[in-house]
């Protein structure tokens, strides 16, 4: 729906960006290892497992989670704005990780 209401609404010679990140979890390295700005979503399983209170989450080998680290989509902002910024119209990025690069449990 924000897509259409976007489409709709905007002056047709305005550039515009919507990124669409999956589940959004702690950093890999900016602005340093570990680090989360919320305990909702990945955030809150993030710092449960790393302070030690989560021992184990039941799960398989096998299955695949749609998180990706904040920092990656931070970048994909960055690098989605600048690709875009000469073209005119709606431009919906999705950043997630399942299928190029799968994170599994």
């Amino acid at each position: 729906m924000a897509e259409r209401t976007l489409k709709k609404t905007k002056p047709p010679h305005l550039p515009v960006v919507l990124l669409r990140p999956s589940i959004i979890a702690a950093a890999i390295r900016e602005p340093m290892h570990g680090w989360t700005d919320t305990l909702s979503a990945a955030g809150g399983l993030s710092v449960a497992g790393g302070s030690g209170v989560l021992n184990y989450i039941f799960s398989k080998p096998h299955y695949v989670t749609d998180i990706i680290p904040v920092d990656y989509v931070t970048n994909s902002i960055i690098v989605s704005t600048v690709m875009s910024a000469d073209k005119p119209g709606l431009t919906v990025v999705h950043s997630n990780s399942s299928h190029a690069n799968p994170v599994t449990w």
